[in-house]
């Protein structure tokens, strides 16, 4: 407690033209709210517009509570306590008193610099092993000049709170319902990312040796001042700007829900990333634990019947003794799969930069066919070679990276390319199968070969365009040239193509009638 009460410091106006905005952003606040709420309602935002100017030393909040009182002046959306400045009041005391609790909680959750490393060089391992450690990259391109760089630090230090207390203030006024949303989802933010910190901290990239990422505060001339500088998971930044976005996203459909529910979040992602602050798997974690509070209670009752309703539904989906089979086969094929390089990351961390990739994606194979099974049941399930196929994709694929076949048997590519169209096309065709049952399609199975086909063939070009771009923008050297890849669509053709007939002929063959038995004639004088 003793620390966080030494890190509060109290700031003044540097100079007039500062003073002055102050004073302008203040005033305008005071006159917007005591028109859309009453005077007392406006005495209190220009008491949290000064303290927190005091506090942080910049315009940025009392900027934003500025706008949020413009926004209801002019609208004069106000609902629920009308004029009455004492339920505002209230809410301010317990949104500040949590967040204080949450700050001293940082203060006294401050962990050790060598684990919170090694905890970041896993990290940065998880991120290599998918192909997706794009962070110094990233800051290289968007530091080439100073002032671009300065309203990224900006942006970070100060529009995070802004953001939120304008969001926060706009919403107690303007919606009620959508304001307790976003205030407790808040709330349950702050427990779930003290547990995170204490169990996993995290060394932020500026701190990591060896990555390449510089401290672009530090390198401009400022300093830092953090709670716990080892608490780079989660990053609330990017969790609360994207909770934000979504809370206020909610009364839009289509295109403009998804630009404002994405925006905020999207933005900071890229600006802690830009100023070494946090990996982007600390922003996906941090929106994670901020937007799934908010959607466990927006959606809180259809939630907790999931278990009795989850328990009726595959009760009445379960798949018969053919489709059972198919699962056991699955499941135990690549369990025994997933369990190895489960062991042998144990044994061995690091046996293959690939790890984390191959692990999720043996993993969503098994529950990929599982699924299928129980959700096309009535119409028989998957088929027989789409089990077999993804199976045998994945231990091609597993053996093959573990084994470095890859790079010993030039043709080996080639092989992997052919199977894992082939199983996406696989179980294509099954899907396109069962939407023919359940419309009751008469259209020829031919279709259905030809779209599943293309499907197949569809995937296999965007893999391709995904590893050029993975080339040029971060550096994965997956492409080997335009003949490799020539030769890797060939494969993905060829794959697409046999797996689609294979299923097409099976299904001709099911559906064709049996012969008719020829009547028997007896010979001349038989009786």
């Amino acid at each position: 407690m003793g620390e966080f009460f030494d890190a509060i410091r109290v700031h003044t106006p540097g100079n007039a033209f500062e003073a002055v905005l102050l004073a302008a952003l203040l005033l305008v606040a005071f006159f917007a709210f005591r028109r859309a709420a009453g005077p007392g309602t406006g005495f209190l935002v220009v008491a949290v517009g000064l303290g927190s100017f005091i506090q942080v030393g910049h315009p940025a909040i009392p900027m934003a509570i500025a706008v949020a009182g413009l926004l209801l002046a002019r609208t004069a959306a106000v609902h629920g306590s009308g004029r009455s400045w004492v339920p505002f009041a209230r809410q301010l005391v317990l949104v500040f008193a949590g967040f204080i609790l949450y700050e001293v909680a940082r203060f006294n959750v401050v962990a050790e610099p060598g684990p919170a490393v090694r905890n970041a060089g896993r990290v940065v391992s998880f991120e290599k092993g998918i192909g997706a450690f794009f962070e110094p990259d990233l800051q290289r391109l968007l530091t080439s000049t100073d002032w671009l760089t300065h309203s990224f630090n900006a942006f970070y230090s100060h529009g995070f709170l802004a953001v939120v207390a304008g969001a926060l203030v706009w919403l107690y006024f303007a919606s009620p319902e959508r304001y307790r949303l976003y205030r407790n989802a808040l709330g349950l933010s702050t427990v779930l990312a003290i547990i995170l910190i204490v169990l996993f901290p995290t060394a932020p990239p500026r701190l990591s040796p060896g990555l390449g990422i510089e401290d672009t505060v530090v390198v401009l001339g400022r300093e830092h001042s953090f709670a716990n500088e080892f608490a780079a998971i989660p990053s609330l930044h990017v969790g609360w700007l994207s909770l934000t976005g979504y809370v206020l996203a909610l009364p839009y459909r289509r295109w403009r829900f998804c630009t404002i529910a994405f925006l905020p979040g999207l933005a900071m992602q890229t600006t802690v990333i830009v100023t070494g602050n946090h990996y982007w798997v600390d922003g996906v974690v941090g929106t994670l634990i901020s937007v799934g509070p908010a959607l466990l209670i927006r959606h809180g009752s259809p939630l907790l019947d999931l278990p009795r309703r989850g328990t009726s539904w595959l009760a009445a989906h379960r798949p018969g003794p053919a489709g059972a089979r198919r699962v056991q086969f699955s499941v135990l094929a690549l369990g025994g799969l997933f369990l190895y390089l489960g062991v042998a990351q144990f044994l061995q961390p690091g046996f293959t930069d690939f790890w984390g990739y191959l692990f999720f994606q043996v993993g969503a194979t098994i529950v990929l066919l599982a699924a299928g099974e129980f959700a096309f049941s009535r119409q028989g399930g998957l088929s027989g070679l789409t089990h077999v196929i993804a199976v045998v994709c994945s231990y091609a694929d597993v053996l093959g990276t573990d084994g470095n076949l890859y790079a010993r048997i030039d043709e080996y590519d080639k092989l992997t390319h052919f199977m894992g169209t082939a199983a996406i096309t696989a179980g294509a065709y099954d899907i396109l199968h069962v939407l023919a049952i359940r419309r009751g399609s008469s259209r020829p199975p031919v279709e259905r070969l030809y779209l599943a086909v293309a499907i197949g063939v569809a995937l296999g070009v965007a893999w391709e365009v995904y590893e050029y771009f993975g080339d040029r923008v971060f550096h994965t050297t997956r492409t080997q040239g335009r003949w490799d890849t020539f030769n890797d669509l060939v494969s993905d053709a060829v794959g697409a193509f046999t797996l689609g007939m294979l299923l097409w002929w099976q299904e001709r063959t099911a559906a064709a009638p049996a012969p008719a038995e020829e009547a028997y004639i007896p010979p001349p004088g038989e009786a």
